[in-house]
């Protein structure tokens, strides 16, 4: 049985119905009994019921018994507003004056009532023996057949039902404390209800879920419970992996105003912190001790990737100078020889190697040759440091450009530096010398020279220029994608720091690492090897990196969108407005996070993307208190109107069978 005794009991009742549609229903309200229920709101939701009887006409105005109405259905009502009482003459005057002579209202019945208008949301009935919530009980959007007015009456939904209301749908499944209900923003309505809003990190993993508000107002304390809940709802399986694009520092550093460890701190043992500013005050060290990593690229370690991360990292004015474009589109082998090569070919590219190597030590790039040497020998390069140009050129060069006989062969990296600057000079003061060339061919390809001009310039900066990119490489780091991709596998959370980066910067980091994400997870699908595991990514700020529309272009986060349910990719994404995130995203996004917004043409944007939030703008704009939220999931079929928990880092997870009170 769906609907008790207490659950309308006369207390609760607010009173018969007027009119009665698909979408609106008109309830006849005594004023007097209005006033007593300070909750009764705009937006507070209430309930319907369906008396048994089939008279047309009711036979009296009380609140009906138990026995007389259907108690396995009720209709959810959300109060919009309050009607003007009708001319006299009109249909649903004739009709009010009929209902007011079965109570012996006075004559002055508009001063004793009220008339309030609710829509309708929909009906919560058991479900079918057949249905997979079997048992149980599930929500409809569609009211099904209505009866005559007559037959209907409405209720305040006490505790029980108000959690019907609020938790009802919500999956019982892997459920954390999201917080409390709270229908209005009025002081008398901010008391605390009891009501605990859940929310089901089931319905997180693997979907779409957006946050939009002003700045200030609770956007980023939403993303860390969530970030928070998916960690301890996985403390067992670990089989979803985070990562966070932290743009603004939330997530990697305290902050005393929240009186709790950042995420990276309270979960040290499963959480991975990259910054990319090497902060080195005390109280950041000690947050930093074990999970703490510096987000940077070894350009010497991974020149197949080089020009293009150099292109992405320096400010455009420089990348697209004449000097440095040629630079960007030269192709670099990686150092891993390919299967079959012989010693020449190994050693050809190595070659081109240490002329790349050559300009970035020029351009004052950090290099560690005890690594570079180590990894040169394990990947079996002979002589490490030596560049093997064929004798007679050595001769030719040192005697042209020092005056001097060639001296030993180069056995360290700055050996070797000297020695390919003065072949390059060489080569380009004298390039038709026959010592050039071999059996017919220029010994240097077009890459080779390009990077030779660029090193040795006749006129500019020369390799200086680069320096832009220096902050972000070190010589002593291994690949962070494979690092980061690895970490995500096994479970973790991995938080990229990413508060001291200019949007240039923070929009490379998010769309490399997102790239990487996507292709091994696409990979895995191919490959049938998913086995249940999720990767869950955060993007603060969403709109410093989704483009906001991005027509044809199907960009990685396009992707997200239309394949990142069938590849166990889910995104949680925030910032201050829906215009300003890449449509294709918007229109995908299962799960909504709605604080203030303060534009109309906002609001109808988001009621038009999403349905369930029509006729809740005028409230969603009036509405400024931090942490108040409209909140729509895949297990809602309606907004519920929540004040977030603060995050404190305590735990959140409901066990099975926990009670919510």
């Amino acid at each position: 049985m769906l609907i008790s005794e207490t659950d309308i009991a006369a207390g609760h009742w607010l009173g018969p119905i007027v009119e009665v549609d698909h979408d609106r229903v008109l309830v006849l309200v005594n004023a007097r009994q209005w006033a007593t229920h300070d909750t009764m709101a705009r937006g507070s939701l209430c309930f319907m019921t369906r008396r048994i009887d089939t008279a047309t006409s009711r036979i009296d105005a009380r609140p009906p018994q138990t026995a007389e109405v259907f108690s396995d259905i009720a209709f959810v009502l959300r109060i919009t507003s309050h009607v003007d009482w009708p001319d006299d003459g009109s249909r649903r005057a004739r009709r009010l004056q009929r209902l007011l002579a079965q109570t012996g209202a006075s004559a002055a019945a508009d001063d004793e009532h009220l008339l309030v208008e609710c829509r309708l949301l929909g009906t919560f009935a058991p479900s079918h023996a057949d249905d997979r919530h079997a048992g149980g009980i599930v929500f409809s959007g569609d009211p099904g057949q209505l009866d005559h007015p007559d037959r209907y009456d409405a209720f305040i939904p006490n505790r029980r039902m108000q959690d019907l209301f609020v938790n009802g749908t919500v999956d019982q499944r892997h459920r954390i404390r999201f917080g409390k209900l709270r229908e209005s923003e009025t002081n008398s309505s901010t008391a605390d209800t009891g009501i605990t809003a859940c929310l089901s990190m089931l319905d997180i993993r693997g979907k779409r879920s957006a946050m939009f508000g002003k700045t200030r107002l609770g956007k980023s304390n939403v993303v860390k419970l969530l970030v928070q809940g998916m960690l301890d709802v996985t403390a067992q399986s670990r089989d979803v992996g985070q990562l966070i694009f932290d743009v603004n520092g939330e997530y990697a550093n305290s902050n005393p105003q929240d009186g709790a460890d950042n995420i990276g701190a309270a979960y040290a043992d499963r959480c991975t912190v990259y910054f990319l500013s090497d902060r080195s005050t005390a109280s950041a060290k000690v947050a930093r001790a074990q999970n703490a990593k510096l987000l940077r690229f070894n350009f010497y370690e991974r020149p197949e990737d080089a020009m293009h991360t150099l292109r992405e990292l320096l400010p455009d004015d420089v990348a697209e100078s004449d000097y440095v474009r040629p630079l960007l589109t030269c192709r670099l082998p990686c150092l891993q020889p390919a299967e079959g090569d012989n010693a020449d070919v190994m050693q050809r590219r190595l070659r081109k190697l240490m002329i790349y190597w050559t300009i970035l030590h020029s351009a004052g790039f950090d290099h560690s040759e005890s690594r570079l040497g180590e990894l040169l020998a394990r990947l079996g390069y002979g002589a490490q440091f030596n560049p093997n140009f064929a004798q007679p050129l050595r001769m030719a060069a040192y005697q042209a450009i020092n005056g001097t006989s060639a001296p030993p062969v180069p056995k360290t990296f700055s050996e070797m530096e000297a020695e390919v600057t003065l072949i390059l000079r060489f080569s380009l003061s004298y390039p038709n010398d026959p010592s050039l060339r071999r059996q017919g061919r220029y010994i240097f390809d077009a890459d080779e020279e390009i990077m030779a001009a660029f090193l040795l310039p006749q006129a500019g900066a020369g390799p200086y220029v680069l320096r832009a990119a220096v902050p972000f490489h070190s010589p002593q780091v291994d690949n962070f994608i494979t690092e980061i991709l690895d970490a995500i596998d096994q479970g973790s959370t991995v938080i990229v720091d990413l508060g001291s980066a200019n949007e240039r910067i923070i929009r490379y980091f998010a769309r490399t690492l997102s790239v990487a994400v996507f292709l091994q997870q696409e990979g895995k699908f191919v490959r049938n090897e998913m086995q249940g595991r999720y990767v869950l990514i955060y993007f603060e700020e969403a709109h410093m990196i989704f483009p906001p529309n991005s027509g044809n272009v199907i960009d990685v986060y396009s992707r997200f969108a239309k394949e990142g349910a069938k590849f166990n990719i889910g995104i949680v994404y925030s910032t201050q407005s829906p215009s300003t995130v890449n449509q294709d995203l918007l229109a995908q996004t299962e799960n909504f996070f709605i604080g203030h917004l303060s534009s109309e043409r906002e609001t109808q944007l988001l009621s038009a993307v999403q349905y369930a939030f029509k006729g809740m703008e005028t409230d969603i704009m009036r509405s400024r208190s931090p942490g108040y939220m409209r909140v729509l999931t895949a297990s809602h079929r309606y907004p519920i109107p929540i004040q977030a928990n603060r995050y404190d880092g305590q735990p959140t997870l409901v066990n099975p069978g926990e009670s919510l009170a």
